[in-house]
């Protein structure tokens, strides 16, 4: 008999079919698979179900134009979907083996939203392990599991019903999901990290490719949150004014943020000037949203996480 679906995983793939496929098979081999439907929303250049795994009975694929970008996708999959539970899982990170059902058995607990600890991919390029410590790492979220207020909005699962409620709003909010996480917990819902589930997640190993990311997201993130608490234009320009701040007030977050996952300083003070370049890119990239407004900046990020090379 037909098993009844009780996970949606969404995936948004790209140029990179390889990293699409790494992703596919983590979650087609979790235990129960024939239970999961997975929404594949290809993007490519040249979209096509060339990978074997396109073609199992669970995947829902659909070719879109590269004008879809991420926060309207991932909204479009979350009214789609039929699921109470929906997952997005970026095509660069692996879930682990009992993912799949430790997340569901936490979200039965009553949490909203569900995410594990994450371990880099690929490390031993000296400029992805450094933008994986300040976005998914150790200089970025807390390496202790259980209840929590600070998990990734990718590479997380939620009730869906629960962001469901955003309405108009919703595809601002997935589209940084920062501003999802900040709204769930002001309304009072609960998260959690699950400190036995690791998922590996690959960044850029070029310098560029990693600043421009940050500068995109962060135009797109600044756009968003101006939009979602209806700055005034004195908030504005005091806000402009600050970006030159914010590099340092970035690196004095993760400064905490090591000190609480007890890293190795040593190695934190080593990273720190690289580091903070990355961080002069996250707040140009806010100062050209303050001045500029979005411009093409959904695309041109969405571009950044699905066809950037991230090598192994």
């Amino acid at each position: 008999m037909p098993t009844t679906p009780v996970l949606t995983v969404v995936l948004i793939a790209g140029n990179r079919r390889e990293r699409a496929q790494r992703m596919l098979r983590s979650v087609l081999e979790q235990d129960i698979a024939d239970q999961i439907v997975i929404m594949v929303y290809d993007r490519a250049d040249q979209p096509a179900r060339d990978l074997p795994e396109l073609n199992r009975s669970n995947i829902v694929y659909e070719a879109v134009d590269k004008e879809w970008t991420l926060g309207p996708l991932q909204k479009r999959a979350t009214l789609a979907a039929s699921t109470d539970i929906i997952a997005f899982i970026e095509e660069h990170v692996v879930v682990p083996p009992g993912w799949a059902r430790e997340s569901l058995q936490r979200h039965a607990q009553g949490y909203t939203g569900v995410t594990g600890i994450f371990t880099a991919g690929n490390p031993h390029y000296g400029w992805a392990r450094i933008l994986f410590s300040i976005t998914y790492g150790n200089y970025m979220l807390s390496e202790q599991g259980g209840d929590t207020t600070d998990i990734p909005g990718d590479n997380s699962s939620f009730i869906r019903s629960k962001i469901l409620k955003y309405g108009d709003e919703l595809e601002v909010l997935l589209s940084t999901d920062i501003l999802l996480i900040r709204r769930l917990v002001a309304d009072g819902e609960k998260l959690y990290r699950a400190a036995d589930l690791i998922l590996k997640h690959w960044n850029e190993n070029r310098f560029f490719d990693g600043w421009i990311a940050l500068f995109y997201w962060n135009q797109l993130y600044i756009c968003n949150l101006l939009t979602v608490e209806r700055w005034s234009l004195i908030h504005r320009v005091l806000r402009l004014l600050s970006t030159p701040l914010a590099p340092f007030v970035r690196a004095l977050k993760s400064y905490r943020n090591a000190k609480r996952n007890a890293s190795d300083m040593q190695q934190f003070f080593a990273d720190l000037p690289a580091s903070f370049l990355f961080h002069a890119g996250s707040a140009t990239g806010m100062a050209a949203g303050l001045l500029l407004g979005y411009q093409d900046s959904q695309r041109k990020f969405t571009d950044c996480e699905t066809s950037a090379r991230r090598w192994d």
